[in-house]
């Protein structure tokens, strides 16, 4: 679908994106592979567990908690810019850094069911980290590191990133690490910068992606690839024996307004007295 863009540089930065790349759909019927085989700690996961399957195909209507994923990294390295890329199918050229947090709602069908993914887009400046760490990196289900390519101290700075998130976060908590910018890079500078983020991502336990949100490339997949395994392991541990925990980690207050809002419009679908324009 292609973006408008107005003629005024002045009054807006926002590029026409070309139609060059397969944005797909929301519907997610397979799990997608990873980037690299070598540069993840879930090459098992190759497609959704057993048990998964069976859930989705006995139960015909389930509920899951939307699965929260939360984008830290220095400032400066593309973490909007991703993000609009995927929730907006925009790249705006322009610089303006995100003060606190932004969050976005994607829905999806996962095998046929209805799962959300909540993406929080954090401030890289320091003066935020504070706020940050005690107010949004807790109950995350995926923590997405972002580092930029062409800026080989903030890969190093990632080691940091992901410790603030991890450390108020429950064990299994999904792990990625993802390089931007790639397009400014040529072959060799790209197969340099990758070589060192394996071996960082190795080191961290997650899993590297490297994407480019002005071309598209690989920032798709990507977000497929999250939503499709925070699916797969929401399933699981909903389905596991005593768990005392019903639903996956996310934001109660959130869900809750979904949920009603979703609920008001099922209501005045069916009242024969509204006349919905």
């Amino acid at each position: 679908m292609p973006i408008y863009k107005k003629s005024s540089k002045k009054a807006s930065s926002y590029e026409l994106l070309n139609n060059n790349v397969d944005y797909g759909t929301r519907k997610i019927d397979s799990l997608p592979g990873a980037f690299q085989p070598q540069a993840t700690p879930y090459l098992d996961r190759n497609d959704f567990s057993d048990r998964t399957k069976r859930v989705c195909k006995s139960v015909t209507s389930f509920y899951l908690c939307a699965c929260k994923a939360i984008f830290v990294g220095d400032v400066g390295v593309g973490k909007s810019s991703l993000i609009n890329r995927f929730c907006h199918e925009i790249f705006d050229r322009g610089y303006r850094g995100t003060v606190g947090v932004d969050f976005e709602v994607e829905k999806f069908q996962v095998l046929d069911h209805p799962f959300s993914l909540q993406i929080w887009d954090t401030a890289g400046h320091e003066k935020f980290s504070c706020i940050g760490s005690q107010n949004y990196y807790r109950n995350s289900n995926v923590v997405v590191v972002v580092f930029d390519m062409t800026r080989m101290e903030s890969l190093m700075n990632t080691r940091r990133w992901m410790a603030d998130v991890l450390r108020v976060n429950q064990p299994g908590t999904l792990a990625f690490l993802v390089g931007t910018k790639k397009d400014l890079l040529d072959e060799s500078s790209l197969e340099e910068c990758e070589s060192e983020a394996i071996k960082m991502t190795n080191d961290l336990k997650a899993e590297l992606w490297t994407v480019s949100a002005h071309t598209g490339a690989q920032v798709t997949p990507f977000f497929r690839r999250i939503t499709a395994l925070a699916f797969d392991t929401a399933v699981t541990r909903l389905m596991e024996p005593n768990n005392p925990v019903i639903h996956p980690s996310g934001n109660s207050l959130l869900n809750l307004y979904f949920l009603k809002k979703d609920e008001k419009k099922r209501r005045l679908r069916n009242c024969s007295f509204c006349k919905i324009n």
